[in-house]
């Protein structure tokens, strides 16, 4: 049943300058700005001015909107308890009701919010969201499938213990199909968020993906000869993870990945080549690597040693190191080898071995 509720002219006028305010550079005034929002949190419906703000004052500029937003998100995170049944009844309302913004920057603030309340609550107090979400892919709109996708994608990166919970209707088992079938979405960010999605959930090997993993792999492969920058990166990092995971899949096709990835270490773009050399850190994990690389380290060492050389910048930084500290003798961990490691990858792993909230560095030395 919908919530219904509507702003005092007044109320939204204070608040639309506070935000205002809350953009400037002075420090005084951010001080002042921050100590007016703790007091504005005492009354119950603070929020839902803002969410008024950021889902319907269309007439307001798109960082005035999506900050409103996160300053709710900020206040669920540290009153979400103390916050009347009502007010966040209207909160999930006006999200679900938003989703497909036409502005991109409030489906991304959206998507925020639903993943943080998620994360607060579980999804057993939000019960209609995964299934509005899922609906709301096959909606004609591109604006709505992509917030939709977008908020999905949040909810798989913060929270994809709720979707693989053993429990009779386990949410994956929906959604990893209702993911497959978008992998071939005429936009490429769709696309992009579809595989983001999958991917989630390789490491921990959920049933639910492992049921269609050729068809994931299928797909993937499909894939291969995107021309979309993001679409190219997240098949690069299936395949490093499913190198690690699904050797036994791969193989049949370890001929053409392995030239897939030759052809991506090598590309323009920094970001899909680094994704790309992750490929081989995870193959030499692997007792089959000498067998599968044998015939491929003619082409193979050429590309690696090309990619070691040093732009100028590098050399007049690492000048800069040895002139400070040419007198100094190395440690060991000064000449150890090191790989530059994408930093989804080094998250990924630490994640799964319970290593806090992933932040870390992106190198990785390796004895």
């Amino acid at each position: 049943m919908a919530t219904m509720w509507a702003p005092k002219e007044d109320g939204l006028r204070q608040i639309i300058e506070l935000l205002k305010e809350s953009q400037s550079s002075d420090t005084a005034v951010q001080r002042q700005v921050q100590q007016k929002l703790e007091e504005l949190n005492k009354f119950p419906d603070f929020n839902n001015y803002l969410i008024f703000v950021l889902t319907k004052l269309v007439s307001e500029d798109e960082p005035t909107r999506s900050l409103s937003g996160l300053i709710v998100k900020n206040n669920i995170r540290a009153h979400y308890g103390k916050l009347p049944k009502e007010v966040t009844v209207f909160i999930k309302q006006e999200c679900l009701n938003s989703i497909g913004d036409p502005s991109a920057l409030i489906r991304a603030t959206i998507g925020i919010l639903i993943t943080t309340i998620t994360s607060r609550e579980g999804l057993q107090e939000w019960p209609d969201l995964l299934p509005s979400l899922c609906s709301f892919l096959d909606s004609n709109n591109f604006h709505v499938v992509e917030g939709s996708f977008g908020a999905l994608q949040k909810i798989c990166e913060d929270s994809p213990e709720l979707l693989d919970a053993d429990v009779e209707n386990r949410p994956l088992n929906v959604l990893i199909p209702k993911f497959l079938q978008f992998f071939r979405h005429e936009h490429p960010k769709i696309r992009s968020h579809a595989i983001a999605c999958v991917n989630q959930f390789i490491f921990s090997r959920t049933p639910s993906l492992m049921n269609h993993i050729d068809t994931f792999i299928e797909n993937l492969f499909v894939l291969a000869e995107d021309e979309d920058v993001e679409v190219t990166k997240n098949v690069c990092r299936a395949l490093v993870m499913l190198v690690e995971v699904r050797m036994d899949r791969l193989l049949p096709h370890m001929a053409n990945i392995v030239q897939f990835m030759l052809v991506r270490t090598q590309d323009g773009d920094e970001t899909i080549a680094l994704e790309a050399c992750e490929f081989w850190l995870s193959l030499a994990d692997q007792p089959i690597c000498r067998e599968v690389l044998g015939a491929h380290m003619d082409r193979l060492v050429p590309v690696l040693v090309r990619g070691m050389k040093y732009s100028e910048l590098d050399i007049i930084l690492l000048k800069g190191d040895v002139e400070e500290d040419e007198h100094i003798a190395d440690k060991e961990s000064d000449i150890r080898p090191r790989f530059h490691r994408a930093k989804s990858h080094t998250q990924k792993h630490a994640s799964i071995d319970g290593g806090g909230d992933g932040a870390g560095s992106d190198d990785e030395y390796v004895c």
